[in-house]
């Protein structure tokens, strides 16, 4: 009689140390964002600096486009561990800023040093779980990230809200630094403990992937900064916007193709459409995460933990939908439960612009992000997991820079064009649903993108491979 030996798991003795500290990150990094975007309308109300709404999101977005490339290589050299220390300590310290901050100046330096430590913590985490676990327990393992975001999702927003209408929202920034700090101290002793090159089991070379280098900082540097010039061109009354705009481009222009894989712009098979698929589904959800909180607020008169709630349903939707995809046997193959995601993300951005809508309730708006959050649920852990089952052990840091680059960079320039779409439509407070409309359907064109791309994920035939580096 022969005996069945159970696979190890993401909680086996083995994994344990390192899955409850990776879990235990995860949740206070969701809580993090979850509390922060509840909060944003108030400070920036508060601060005088409504027409900065969206630098606030963007700029965050694009210093960390500096932090991903920066990670992105030294943890492919060095390992994953400082990369993530030093973000953690980047968003401490930008947290604090912010909540320091009596004008909007220094809210937004807060921010910005937020968004590169933010940008470093996101890649090397990635690297984490490409060197940590074997190939059979990554699907499992994002399931589990995402599950991390149940408790913050129903805690943060209320809690949120309540911290500030009691006390202010300076203290939501102060605890959320303090937060970063107890991350660090989570993670001291499983990253100690992860090898500096190598993986586990069957990992070696092989994959998809280019040349075994980082990124390069000074196309990093050159598209943050054209991504910095362009949301100063988006910004009201701005000086010398038209030049700030065309130089902007340019860099971005020039300097963006070396920092992608080959032919992701063009949407090339494999991993290039999945870089690019990555920013195209993010960005267009951002967008949308970013103004529903302002829009309850401001349109329907919300309170702010009311509308942070909607956040709260879409990362419920978000586990739910992760959680189906990270089962041990899925009846489709990966591509395909990537491209049900593209598209439910899709019927959801549709909802959520109908939600504009005078005549529609409220809730309208709410429930399209739920049903954005379940296509990312499904869409986002998939194109996480086939990265890096396509990337050999040596460019997992490369790669996984290159799908937070995508995913920050689309998510800057959409939020760039949706905050000079709302300021030009903007009235006031109680009659802007002209301008809301305009950016969820900005957002809603963008997210009708994703299906086609995601058509193409699926490597190339060896032939066709050949045909494309000729």
């Amino acid at each position: 009689m022969t005996s069945t030996v159970a696979p190890p798991g993401v909680l086996s003795p083995a994994y344990r140390a390192c899955t409850l500290a990776l879990s235990g990150t995860f949740v206070l990094v969701a809580f993090a964002g979850l509390a922060l975007s509840t909060v944003m309308p108030i400070a920036v109300q508060e601060l005088d600096g409504l027409g900065l709404y969206a630098l606030a999101f963007g700029g965050f977005l694009t210093t960390g486009i500096i932090g991903t490339v920066l990670a992105g290589g030294w943890a492919d050299r060095r390992g994953p561990a400082p990369a993530l220390c030093a973000g953690l300590l980047c968003f401490s310290g930008g947290a604090l800023l912010s909540g320091l901050a009596a004008t909007m100046s220094v809210f937004l330096v807060g921010r910005y040093l937020q968004g590169f430590g933010g940008g470093a913590v996101t890649v090397a985490l990635y690297v984490v779980v490409g060197r940590a676990y074997p190939t059979g327990l990554r699907p499992r393992m994002f399931s589990l990230i995402t599950a991390c975001w149940i408790v913050p999702s129903m805690v943060g927003p209320p809690v949120a809200g309540v911290v500030a209408e009691t006390l202010s929202w300076h203290w939501v920034f102060h605890g959320i630094a303090f937060l970063a700090v107890l991350a660090l101290v989570l993670l001291a002793r499983p990253l100690s403990r992860l090898r500096t090159v190598g993986a586990p089991e069957e990992e070696g070379g092989g994959g998809e992937g280019g040349p075994v280098s980082g990124l390069g900082v000074v196309p990093a540097l050159a598209v943050a900064l054209g991504a910095g010039l362009l949301q100063y061109a988006g910004t009201p009354s701005a000086p010398y916007r038209l030049p700030a705009a065309v130089v902007g481009l340019v860099l971005l222009v020039v300097q963006l193709r070396p920092l992608l894989p080959a032919g992701t712009l063009r949407a090339r098979r494999g991993i290039p459409s999945l870089v690019l698929l990555r920013g195209v589904a993010a960005g267009a959800y951002f967008t949308i995460e970013t103004y529903i909180p302002l829009m309850l607020v401001n349109e329907r008169q919300w309170s702010p933990g009311a509308a942070g709630m909607s956040l709260t349903g879409a990362a419920l939707t978000w586990f739910a939908a992760s959680w189906l995809q990270g089962r041990p046997r899925l009846p489709w193959p990966r591509e395909r439960v990537v491209l049900v995601g593209a598209l439910i993300h899709g019927a959801g951005a549709a909802l959520t612009l109908s939600g504009t809508l005078r005549a529609m309730p409220a809730v309208t708006v709410a429930v399209g992000l739920l049903v954005a959050g379940f296509g990312m649920g499904l869409l986002l852990p998939g194109v996480g997991v086939l990265t890096l089952e396509r990337s050999p052990t040596d460019q997992q840091g490369r790669n996984s820079a290159s799908l937070q680059l995508s995913d920050s960079l689309s998510s800057v320039l959409l939020v760039v064009v949706c905050g000079a779409l709302f300021n030009m439509a903007h009235v006031r407070a109680g009659q802007d649903t002209a301008a809301f409309a305009a950016v969820f359907g900005t957002a809603l064109a963008v997210a009708a993108a994703a299906g086609p791309v995601a058509r193409r994920i699926t490597p190339p035939h060896p032939e066709e491979k050949n045909l494309a580096t000729l």
